[in-house]
């Protein structure tokens, strides 16, 4: 049995199912998970002394309300925003005229759909000082009037997952205080529901399909580029609702980790490997990688993938709830004393090398695993927490190795999520 085997779970679908809705099988249930999600929101605002959440960011938003919208309104445009008084039920505010379908597309929302008063965000800042002030003034007044409606409590500051300063103090004049409420949004997201989990197994099943279409790609003379288009084009087939961050890399791109792609040329001996971050099911998103080899790979590069996997798995070896990110950090080596040739002298440098982060509608979220931070500052390890974990390691001649698995986190153990062979270097004979 292989180190990854025994952390393979059987229990709900397991992504087994399909992205499909069948009348004779019980799928993944969005109705459940919305309700869950609404559920856990309210919870944590509770719990945080907060009258509600304005949310300008647009995975609290997805959490929140379940409505989705094209990419522009991403990355806090304040083209749409959210508005959930604790104890309550979101309101809508949506960009222009993508309302009309919105009210017809989720009925879950009672109606409680309106045009935003576009200028929070990035926009708010294209637009002018001027507008700006006058946008915002106007979205304080339509945010507080709802609050009103909905009876909330507004002796208690207001929740804001985007520091916009000119909406803040809009909120400000109109009398309502204003916290930050990503406390509160993480404590809420942090630990999925059965539905979420099996959204992250669906985007592993189709983060599988992009690595085997990669495999059948990598040869002699295929640019990255062309590796990267085959490998959106699966995930687009198998149902992904985006599929915007993935990279491949190649020989000497793999070490220290150039984390994009371009239009090289692949060589015999070459590394390939690839992340297929950022593909996303119903917006939950993945973050996994796996190495390849163009031809048998050389002896230090198979040396060097062993020691990755040895890292990888020490530190699966210990997660289970209870536990905190300092004792998975623990299982790293010292990162000064074994990447000295790609200019390591503290682990400040090391970002995003041998660390886990939390995953789900958000690329990041909580909690972040590395030696930097965890060994001081250890954040606990819960039950149903769901994250990517990844090492790397440089072969000493040019080319690096890098892998990673998503988990959920158990009472005893975890549930490894992705199953692309990872106990090897996958070869790729031309």
């Amino acid at each position: 049995m292989s180190r990854s085997e025994k952390y393979y779970v059987n229990d709900y679908s397991q992504g087994s199912f399909g992205t499909s809705i069948k009348d004779w099988q019980e799928r993944l249930d969005v109705h459940r998970m919305r309700s869950d999600r609404l559920a856990k929101a309210n919870a944590a605002l509770a719990k945080h002394k907060l009258c509600g959440i304005l949310s300008i960011n647009e995975y609290n938003t997805r959490y929140i309300t379940g409505t989705n919208t094209a990419a522009w309104t991403r990355e806090n445009s304040g083209l749409r925003y959210s508005l959930l008084p604790t104890g309550g039920k979101p309101f809508m505010y949506e960009q222009g005229d993508i309302g009309y379908h919105t009210r017809r597309n989720v009925p879950w929302l009672e109606d409680r759909v309106e045009s935003a008063i576009t200028g929070a965000g990035w926009t708010g800042f294209i637009m002018g000082p001027a507008a700006q002030e006058a946008q915002s003034k106007k979205m304080a007044k339509q945010i507080k009037a709802q609050l009103k409606a909905d009876g909330a409590d507004l002796k208690l500051p207001l929740g804001i997952d985007h520091w916009d300063l000119a909406v803040i103090g809009a909120l400000e004049k109109e009398g309502i205080k204003v916290a930050n409420a990503w406390p509160a949004m993480y404590d809420a997201r942090e630990c999925k529901t059965e539905d979420e989990v099996e959204c992250l197994r669906i985007g592993c099943a189709i983060g599988e399909g992009m690595f085997q279409k990669l495999k059948e790609s990598i040869k002699p003379g295929v640019r990255e580029s062309e590796m990267m288009g085959v490998m959106i084009g699966e995930a687009y087939r198998l149902g992904a609702n985006w599929a915007g961050g993935s990279f491949a890399a190649s020989g000497p791109m793999t070490w220290p980790n150039i984390r994009h792609f371009g239009d090289r040329i692949v060589r015999p001996g070459d590394v390939v490997y690839a992340d297929v971050y950022k593909t996303a099911f119903l917006e939950y998103k993945i973050c996994y990688y796996r190495t390849f080899s163009c031809g048998k790979p050389h002896q230090a590069t198979v040396d060097a993938y062993n020691r990755a996997v040895d890292w990888l798995y020490d530190s699966i070896d210990v997660i289970k709830d209870g536990i905190t990110t300092k004792d998975i950090a623990d299982r790293w080596p010292d990162s000064t004393k074994i990447w000295s040739d790609i200019g390591v002298d503290n682990e400040d440098k090391t970002a995003g090398n041998n660390w886990a982060h939390g995953i789900g509608l958000s690329l990041y979220e909580r909690p972040i695993v590395w030696r930097a931070v965890s060994l001081d500052h250890p954040l606990p390890i819960k039950e149903n927490m769901t994250f990517a974990i990844e090492t790397q390691e440089g072969d000493g001649r040019g080319q690096g190795v890098r892998i990673e698995e998503m988990l959920r986190v158990t009472k005893t153990g975890c549930e490894i999520l992705s199953r692309w062979p990872i106990d090897h270097i996958t070869v790729c004979e031309s």
